[in-house]
């Protein structure tokens, strides 16, 4: 069972970690041709375009929806873990 916790809490990290790195992409010059940035946008566009499309027009200044999946993934991360024991 720790191993699976172990798991959970691996994967999740990663993709947070793969999150901000698209959500401070924007501030930089940044080429889609590039392999790097098109697969980061092939891991996190199923995820955050969903949320893009609820959203409001960028009010904001900045594209909010990475932190708001930041946050919905963390919240389906604990329920993981309570349910499992963890």
């Amino acid at each position: 069972m720790d191993f699976i916790i172990f798991a959970i809490n691996f994967i999740f990290s990663l993709y947070y970690l793969i999150l901000v790195v698209r959500a401070i992409l924007p501030w930089f010059s940044q080429d889609r041709s590039n392999p790097f940035f098109h697969l980061l946008y092939l891991v996190t566009d199923p995820l955050i375009n969903p949320i893009k499309a609820g959203l409001p027009p960028q009010k904001f200044g900045m594209d909010v929806s990475p932190f708001i999946l930041i946050f919905l993934l963390w919240l389906i991360q604990k329920l993981l873990l309570f349910f499992l024991g963890g």
